[in-house]
């Protein structure tokens, strides 16, 4: 009987693992297509862009509201959009984020990007401290800091357009 409660606690660290190295694959691959997502997003014209157009009006518009806005366009700080250009602005920004399918992808890319970091930072802390108190207390410590963001970065992300 007590050879079965060994086995028993021999299977269930392994277990563990297998499970960890399953979830960092599963996230990873995860992330690869909410990074496709997400880049196609910030670099395609999809009309989630600016044309050149609406950037250069809204040059306009801060250069004509100071002096410091009107310099940093006149040194080149601030230029133009070249026509056919497709720029981000904070308004286009505001109105993604105010569809639903795409707060899910950014919240989606939050939560794989913490899960995937944190599996990766728990095994490597494995490897690595060999004072399994420690160790459990690094692991504990980053997977809090996790939650946490992924709280703080839900949030933000689930307010914008929110009166």
């Amino acid at each position: 009987m007590s050879s079965q409660n060994e086995n028993q606690e021999v299977r269930s660290p392994v277990r563990f693992k297998a499970f960890g190295w399953l979830m960092q694959r599963i996230t990873g691959v995860g992330l690869l297509l909410f990074l496709g997502l997400h880049f196609w997003l910030q670099h395609m014209p999809n009309g989630f862009l600016a044309t050149a157009e609406e950037y250069n009006s809204i040059l306009r518009e801060l250069g004509s509201t100071g002096q410091e806005f009107a310099d940093a366009i006149a040194e080149g700080a601030l230029k133009e959009a070249l026509p056919g250009e497709h720029v981000i602005t904070y308004s286009k920004v505001l109105e993604r984020l105010q569809t639903p399918l795409w707060k899910m992808i950014d919240v989606m890319l939050l939560f794989l990007a913490l899960s995937h970091g944190m599996l990766g930072v728990s095994r490597s802390l494995g490897d690595y401290m060999h004072n399994e108190r420690l160790r459990k207390i690094a692991v504990a410590a980053g997977w809090t800091v996790s939650v946490l963001l992924a709280w703080q970065g839900t949030m933000a992300v689930m307010s914008v357009g929110m009166n």
